[in-house]
């Protein structure tokens, strides 16, 4: 009985020191925090630009400009004309083309100027040539400067001309049954900026943990920890916490852009998504607080905290889940906590289960990040106590 009521005793100390140590050290970063907010720029500035970047590039769809010329006027050109600009994006409601209609010299000033993305030119003859059963043939000059071009300007003529087939061949038997597998589209800007939202808040809890560990350096407090009898693991608790605050803030932020340009309000599935957004937010931070021991010169630590960060997330499937991968990519991506997060966010806001679908099921994904957390913890703590009690950086 005497053995048990020193352990109680022993441990009520230890906790009541921990939450002492823990109070203080919340309170002088808050200090710090509130008086310098500079700690916050890398979790709004960032991702914000990314946001904007990905907007502009995605979720502003417009018809491709083609110059059209018209050499026959005949009835099948007319038809074919229809047909091609005709073509409706599934994406926007927007048609594929918007036509230019010109002569051939204009058209290719045009091409020539950058002004259209290309020519397609029906050649006199087009309607004799089909009604006598012979083949007619069009001009399509295009630009093809990437893969990515390329492959939508023929993919939008095909679509075109098949459906030109269908209208004037009777003996055209081809019936396209389009069978889905879920039960909405999803807008590709809209999967980005969700996946923003978790950039901006693990970008802001990280820089949080190196700004104001940084500004400790400069002011010499770090030696206090030398002189410390107590343990001082709280300390390190305490940062944790000011930094996953900084990243909601951060993260709230940018929620607010992403609902000006997508409608989707994250801050309604906030409650689903806390657990989840706490478990990697400590994966990062952890990282974040080993750049700050090791990595002298603040400015490097920041840089190379942002910039693996970002490739971690690209690869985590930040534009496209990863289970639509392969290869080299895809076993890489598996082996990165992001991915899981990444997948199960979208889960949450799109109502979509992809975490079940092509890739290891939830179970598996939150025991792969509660591991990695619980590792980086481990590695953590140790090099806290040793550098801090040892030595002042």
């Amino acid at each position: 009985m005497f053995l048990l009521l020193r352990l109680v005793l022993l441990f009520g100390t230890i906790g009541g020191a921990f939450v002492i140590i823990f109070i203080y050290e919340f309170k002088k970063l808050i200090i710090l925090l509130k008086n310098d907010v500079k700690s916050l720029l890398a979790g709004v500035v960032a991702p914000t630009v990314l946001l904007v970047a990905f907007f502009l590039i995605f979720g502003n769809f417009s018809s491709l400009k083609l110059a059209f010329v018209n050499e026959d006027n005949g009835d099948y050109s007319k038809g074919l004309e229809a047909s091609i600009f005709s073509r409706i994006s599934a994406l926007n409601h927007k048609p594929y083309f918007e036509k230019i209609e010109v002569d051939k010299n204009k058209a290719f000033e045009l091409f020539e100027e950058g002004k259209v993305s290309g020519i397609i030119i029906i050649n006199g003859g087009f309607e004799k040539a089909l009604s006598s059963g012979e083949n007619a043939h069009i001009e399509y000059h295009f630009n093809n400067y990437n893969t990515d071009a390329a492959k939508n300007l023929r993919l939008y003529l095909d679509e075109g001309i098949l459906d030109f087939y269908k209208k004037t061949d009777s003996d055209l038997q081809i019936k396209t049954e389009e069978i889905f597998n879920v039960e909405k589209t999803i807008a590709w800007f809209d999967i980005i900026a969700v996946s923003v939202f978790l950039l901006s808040f693990l970008l802001g809890s990280m820089f949080n943990f190196l700004y104001l560990f940084n500004k400790e350096k400069e002011y010499k407090t770090l030696h206090e920890y030398r002189l410390s009898p107590k343990n001082i693991i709280a300390s390190l608790f305490a940062r944790i916490v000011v930094a996953l605050m900084a990243g909601a803030i951060t993260g709230s932020i940018n929620a607010i852009f992403i609902y000006i340009l997508t409608g989707i309000n994250i801050f309604v599935y906030i409650p689903q998504m806390i657990l989840l957004l706490i478990c990697l937010g400590l994966i990062y931070i952890f990282f974040a607080s080993l750049l700050a021991f090791y990595i002298e010169n603040f400015s490097g630590a920041a840089v190379l905290s942002i910039v693996f960060t970002v490739v971690l997330w690209f690869l985590s499937g930040a534009t496209a889940s990863v289970k639509y991968a392969s290869g080299v990519l895809r076993t890489i991506s598996l082996l990165i906590p992001t991915t899981y997060a990444l997948d199960e966010i979208r889960n949450i806001v799109f109502q979509n289960d992809s975490m079940s679908s092509g890739l290891p099921g939830y179970t598996v994904g939150y025991t792969i990040m509660i591991g990695y957390m619980v590792v980086m913890m481990l590695v953590t703590v140790t090099v806290y106590v040793k550098k801090l009690n040892t030595q002042a950086l």
